[in-house]
């Protein structure tokens, strides 16, 4: 599974809440996501699913075996 940066980005932005990170805590994001999603088979091409630990707040937009955003479930489509 590939986590963009985007991804990370959007995960210490919306879920920890953060307006200013290092590359270093944006390198860890990545890596956590990744550690997440590790056993993570896709059974579609293109959806959206709930971010494991934060089912209740957060969707993961997920397209062609990548990661591509994390969204507040209020601004899902």
């Amino acid at each position: 599974m590939i986590i963009t940066l985007h991804a990370a980005q959007r995960f210490l932005e919306r879920v920890m809440k953060k307006n200013e990170y290092t590359t270093d805590e944006l390198m860890f994001a990545r890596n956590y996501l990744a550690k997440v999603f590790k056993d993570f088979i896709p059974n579609s091409f293109a959806k959206s699913f709930a971010l494991p630990g934060f089912e209740k707040q957060f969707y993961v937009i997920h397209k062609a075996n990548s990661i591509i955003t994390i969204i507040p479930k209020n601004e899902e489509n």
